[in-house]
């Protein structure tokens, strides 16, 4: 083999052999025009005042919200307050018919000196009472004769008591009531047991 033909074939070699270099993964692409240091520190300036703006807004969003909200909890519990108001009102109304009449009994118990008279007219009071009071949900547990329940009744004592099922309620004490379905006051009562 000649020299030359030697220097061509190398030369083929090398051709083929070469092939373009890829550029490392992550290499940035440079843009044509790049910024200069002064135009990247105006930009970034622009994006803080930007950024400090919509943070502002975004204070002053959420004090108007904490404010509306403070405002709509003291409206709620003001409004709370004369609802319990006006309804104690209302009953205090239908109850001084109530005190005029046991003022009206004495006195015209006093003037005739009538002991029965003075009866009936307390029988009166406590039926007007006792309309007012169911008027507002307010009704008497029923207790004597009933099967104890704890929830109902407050056992003051038991007693041995043959003729009745064991913890039956024999005695009421006290009287218990209910307002609208929930227990007031539980009726004070005396329970069987067996002998």
């Amino acid at each position: 083999m000649s020299a030359m033909k030697r220097k061509k074939d190398a030369k083929e070699d090398s051709v083929t052999t070469e092939q373009p270099q890829a550029e490392p993964e992550g290499a940035a692409v440079l843009p044509t025009e790049v910024l200069s240091e002064e135009e990247q520190a105006a930009s970034i300036e622009d994006r803080i005042l930007e950024l400090e703006k919509e943070l502002e807004a975004e204070r002053t969003q959420a004090l108007r919200v904490l404010a509306d909200f403070q405002n709509f909890r003291r409206r709620s519990e003001e409004q709370r307050a004369e609802t319990a108001s006006r309804a104690v009102q209302e009953f205090v109304a239908d109850l001084l018919p109530i005190l005029d009449n046991f003022e009206r009994a004495l006195a015209s118990a006093a003037d005739s000196r009538s002991f029965d008279g003075l009866v009936a007219g307390v029988e009166l009071i406590l039926r007007q009472l006792r309309e007012l009071l169911q008027k507002h949900g307010v009704e008497p547990i029923e207790a004597v004769g009933q099967p104890f329940d704890p929830n109902l009744h407050d056992a003051a004592m038991r007693v041995e008591d043959a003729e009745v099922d064991e913890n039956t309620v024999v005695e009421e004490l006290q009287r218990g009531y209910t307002m609208d379905g929930r227990v007031i006051r539980p009726a004070m009562v005396k329970v069987a047991t067996r002998p």
